[in-house]
Parts: structure tokens; C-alpha cells; sequence
């Protein structure tokens, strides 16, 4: 009995045996073919990118350059060296071993201390730079002498071939490679192009496996842009008002220089440009900075009074030294020089810059008309010009209007513009009346070879051809005559048609001023506009002994890089008094 139930249990346990046999048996293959079959691809695509070391590539930034194709910035192919200091470690040359015998050879090539360099080279990192932006040469160099554990990457480093010349235009880049200021900012999405991605199956110990997998996607270069600025004349600009900001100790200065017909821009100075620096970022006063015009202001309300048909250039006024009794003004308003109450024309007052002459001439259009003709003008708004952190300047409402406000806004105080703007009026009244926004990007060519333009400007007619006219021919009193304000902006064998302005402010609390001038020439087919500002000026601080004169220097550069034409006619001018 004991005998069968001893068998039979035997063989109970060789069941229970076998069953759990077969059992992971059949798991082991249901589990070698979930792993296999099933989950190998993707384990086997987890493994390769465990051992797979992937970078982006860098696509070369485009470039900037002036109208004429002259590089402003570029981007040049440099690379950046590396250690895996793991693999360092066993490096043998001449007697040496490890990062001591690498620095030996490396350092006078990258003129780093050998010292400094081996230091460098200690740790556990497996990729760690020794030093960025090394040029091709040096490159070229460092990769023949095949030190085991240095390694290098491709890169770009973001030049300015011409230094400082349109330095705040250009702007900088930041420490990514991404547009900061200046048009690096705003026409960053063309310049910066599209990285490539590269990827290594490496060992263990972070070196790259011969005959490993090996993919490349290749990148995509940045668009280059070319801007309406001629370099030449750019950099003349900035070293004639960085001599005149010193020698008049502003505080600073901007001058613009545009083409009439087009509102492109030719010249765009700010005083004290340095080249792009990614550590300082440099502003663009001419487009940033708003001022009061002063005297230059004047324009705005003259080209109201014609446009509105209340004065002709020969209407004549009886001017007095000062106006007592204007309703709100709180206090006379008085003319820079004292003089006998004397007749005048409209012209004798734009062209001597009388301040109550100028309130007679806006007392005889409405409010709302000098308003709707500074808006036409330009003023109170952006400009659109493809530069970022622009200023719309201040330009109230006549029922914001407090004070004095009435009165002094008709020779251009208690409202700012900035110089872009300033150049841009003019352009407007040299331009038959027609405003053409400033623009200073011309093209711009992306990495396929296609070439595109900025949206065509909408032009706006501010007034009439005859009132531009007859204004211009009024400025030239302005410079021609032996009373105007800008004789000291003349050049010679050139008619030109300007105003001059000079701004009481303060800065600071303390008393101080702004002196502009504005204009066009030639005045008989006016080609280019120039706008002139110093910004509190310590020394000369009237605009005839500042501002005009700088005039003079930059149109005088201007002429001579864009080969405009001498005048070949004497000007007939208006007469300043009655009966001259």
C-alpha cells in the first residue's frame, strides 16, 4: 500500500515538473519573441541612441551690406577646439603624457598659457572647450597634428568688416546667435537660417566608432540683406558729428540723410558708434530719440497757412518784438533778438525765424488744421522704418492743448519729433508734397538665390505741389539772404532750402537746448533731405553756430558721394519786406 502510494506521488511531482517546465518554457519564448519580434526595433533604436552623441550644426548667418553690396556684417566659418579628458589622459608626446603633453603642443598655437591650458583638460568630462572661435588656419593646424582626445566643432563668429561704420544700425547678436538690436533684431528670422543636425555612434568612452552609424542633416544658411545706407558716405557722417558733438560738448547727435523721391535712407549717424558689441547695445538716437524742433517747427505751421490758402510767400504782417496779450500764454512771447515793430512778408519771417511773426501767420488757420498737417507730415506716429524701439515723437490734440501750448507749438516747442522724422518733413516739402516713408532695407537674398523686396511704401500727398513750391523757394531765404538764420550751413555752387531751429529744454531740471537744422537740396530738383540735431550743446549753442555748420560739412559729403549736380541758376528769391 505504502509501495503504490509512494509511486503515485512520485509521479504526481514529476507532473507538477514537467508542467512548470513546459510553463517557462513557453514564457521564455513568448518573451523571446516580444523581444525580438515585437520590441526589437524599437530596443535596438534605444540602445544605438544611448551610444549615439547628436549636436546641431550651426547654419551660417547672413550677411548685412551697405547699397552697393559693401559687407557691414558677416558671419566667418571659425571652430571650437574641445578635450575629452578621459581619453586625454593616455595621450603620449615627446617624454610627456596626458593633458601636459597635449598643452605642450596646443598652446603656443591657440597663444594660451601651457599651464592654463593643461588645466583645462582635467576632469571627466568627455567634450569640454578649451577655447572658442579658433580661425581655419590654426584650425587646420591643431587637426594634423591627430592629438588623441581633442576634438572640434564648427562655428561661426559674427565680423564687422568696416568697424563702426552704422554700428547701432547693424546691432549685435546675443551669446545664441540671436538677432539683439538694430536690424540683427528685427531682421532676424531671414539672417539667422535653419541648424543642420549631425550624429555619432560612439564607445563607452566617448570617442566616435570607426565604422559606426553616421547621419548628417545639412544646414541651411541665413538670408543676406541689403540695406539703402552708402558706407562711404555713413562713415564721413559719423566723423563729422562726432567731431562736432566734442567740439560743442552735446550731450549727443544724429544725423539722417535721405533720398527724396523714395524715403530711403542714406545715411543714418549716431554720435560716439562703436562697433557691434554683444556686451553694450548701442541706441539708434536718430529713429529712438524725440526732440523738440524749435525754429524748425516753424515750417509746419507756413506750410498749414499756404495749404489752407490764408497767406501767400509776399502776404505782409506788422511784426512787433512781442505779443503781451495772448489769451492763455500767461506772459509775453518775445522774438530771440529785440527789434523795432516792423512789416514783414511771410517769407522775411520763416527766413529771420520770428517767433511772433510766426504766431501772426498761425493765427490765421484753425488749430486743427496745424494739427491734421503734422500728422500728414509724418509726425506723431511711427515711421515704419525697419528698426526696432522707434519713437512716435509727442504730438498732442489741440484739446490737450494747456498753457502756452497754442503758441509756442507754432515754432515747434510742446511737441517732438525725432531726426528721421525731421528729414522725412523735409523730404515731404522737396518731394512736390508727397511724404515717402523712410526705408533702409532695400532687399534681401535667401540661401535658394531668390531675391525679395520690402511691401512698395504708400506715398502720402501732405499738400499741395504749389504750397511745397512755394515753401521751398521761401526756405532759400533761410540760407541766401544776408538776414536768414543758416547762412553758415551754405555750400558753395549748391541752392539749398532749410530751417534752422534751436529748442529751450531741460535736462535734468537744468535749462537747456537743442539745436537742428533741416533741409533740402538742391532746392530747384531737391535730390537728398538732411536732418542735423546736438542735443544739449554746452558750447555754440544757437543753431547758426552748431548745428549749421554741420550741416554744411555732411550735405557737402553727400553731394560729393551721390555726384549731384551744381545749381546752375541763381535763385529768385521772395522779398523778405514790403516793396524790396
Amino acid at each position: 500500500m505504502n509501495t503504490r502510494a509512494g509511486r503515485q506521488e512520485s509521479a504526481r511531482r514529476a507532473h507538477w515538473i514537467l508542467f512548470i517546465t513546459l510553463f517557462a518554457l513557453c514564457a521564455c519564448v513568448l518573451r523571446l519573441f516580444l523581444l525580438q519580434i515585437v520590441q526589437g526595433p524599437a530596443l535596438a533604436a534605444e540602445g544605438l541612441e544611448v551610444r549615439t552623441s547628436a549636436s546641431d550644426i550651426t547654419a551660417q548667418r547672413g550677411s548685412i551690406t551697405d547699397d552697393t553690396g559693401i559687407v557691414l556684417a558677416e558671419s566667418v566659418q571659425t571652430y571650437h577646439i574641445a578635450v575629452n579628458q578621459i581619453n586625454i589622459r593616455t595621450y603620449e608626446h615627446d617624454g610627456q603624457i596626458g593633458p601636459a603633453a597635449a598643452a605642450s603642443q596646443l598652446a603656443p598655437l591657440l597663444k594660451m598659457d601651457p599651464v592654463e591650458l593643461g588645466g583645462l583638460m582635467v576632469g571627466d568630462s568627455t567634450y569640454a572647450y578649451v577655447k572658442k572661435n579658433v580661425d581655419a588656419v590654426t584650425y587646420r593646424k591643431i587637426r594634423a597634428m591627430d592629438i588623441y582626445g581633442i576634438e572640434w566643432e564648427s562655428a561661426f563668429e559674427r565680423t564687422y568688416p568696416n568697424g563702426s561704420t552704422a554700428g547701432p544700425v547693424i546691432g549685435t547678436i546675443n551669446a545664441e546667435g540671436v538677432g539683439a538690436s538694430g536690424l540683427e533684431a528685427t531682421m532676424d528670422q531671414i539672417l539667422q537660417g535653419s541648424a543642420g543636425r549631425e550624429a555619432f555612434e560612439i564607445a563607452p568612452n566617448g570617442a566616435i566608432m570607426p565604422g559606426g552609424k553616421h547621419t548628417v542633416v545639412e544646414p541651411v544658411s541665413g538670408g543676406s540683406v541689403r540695406t539703402t545706407l552708402r558706407a562711404d558716405l555713413q562713415h564721413g557722417v559719423q566723423e563729422a558729428l562726432d567731431a562736432r558733438v566734442k567740439a560743442h560738448s552735446a550731450d549727443w547727435g544724429a544725423v539722417v540723410i535721405t533720398d527724396v523721391k523714395t524715403g530711403r535712407i542714406l545715411a543714418l549717424a549716431d554720435s560716439n558708434s562703436t562697433a557691434p558689441n554683444s556686451a553694450t547695445l548701442q541706441p539708434v538716437s536718430a529713429v529712438q530719440y524725440a526732440f523738440e524742433p524749435g525754429s524748425v517747427g516753424k515750417v509746419v505751421t507756413v506750410a498749414t497757412a499756404l495749404n489752407k490758402g490764408t497767406i501767400t510767400p509776399t502776404s505782409e504782417f506788422t511784426v512787433p518784438y512781442s505779443l503781451d496779450d495772448l489769451p492763455g500764454a500767461d506772459g509775453p512771447i518775445s522774438d530771440l533778438h529785440e527789434h523795432p515793430t516792423e512789416r514783414m512778408t511771410a517769407t522775411g519771417i520763416l527766413a529771420e525765424s520770428s517767433n511772433t511773426g510766426t504766431i501772426l501767420i498761425g493765427q490765421t488757420v484753425d488749430d486743427a488744421d496745424r494739427y491734421d498737417m503734422m500728422l500728414k507730415l509724418g509726425l506723431g506716429a511711427p515711421s515704419g522704418i525697419e528698426l526696432a524701439g522707434e519713437s512716435s515723437g509727442v504730438v498732442r490734440t489741440p484739446d490737450q492743448w494747456i498753457g502756452r501750448d497754442k503758441w509756442v507749438s507754432m515754432f515747434g516747442q510742446s511737441y517732438s519729433m525725432t531726426a528721421v522724422q525731421e528729414a522725412t518733413m523735409m523730404a515731404t516739402i522737396g518731394n512736390g508734397g508727397v511724404r515717402m516713408p523712410p526705408r533702409i532695407i532695400d532687399s534681401w537674398q535667401l540661401a535658394d538665390g531668390t531675391v525679395h523686396t520690402p511691401d512698395p511704401v504708400q506715398p502720402v500727398q501732405a499738400m499741395s505741389a504749389q504750397s511745397a513750391s512755394d515753401l521751398l523757394k521761401m526756405m532759400e531765404s533761410t540760407v541766401a539772404t544776408d538776414v536768414g538764420t543758416g547762412q553758415t550751413a551754405k555750400i558753395d555752387g549748391y541752392r539749398l532750402a532749410l530751417k534752422t531751429g534751436t529748442a529751450d529744454i531741460f535736462v535734468d531740471g537744468v535749462p537747456a537746448t537743442v539745436s537742428t537744422v533741416a533741409g533740402v537740396l538742391p532746392a530747384e530738383a531737391p535730390q537728398i533731405a538732411v536732418s542735423v540735431v546736438l542735443y544739449n550743446p554746452k558750447v555754440g549753442v544757437i543753431s547758426s553756430d552748431s548745428a549749421a555748420p554741420l550741416f554744411a560739412e555732411v550735405a557737402s559729403q553727400a553731394v560729393r558721394n551721390l555726384a549731384i549736380a551744381a545749381s546752375q541758376e541763381q535763385a529768385e528769391l521772395f522779398p523778405l519786406r514790403p516793396g524790396s
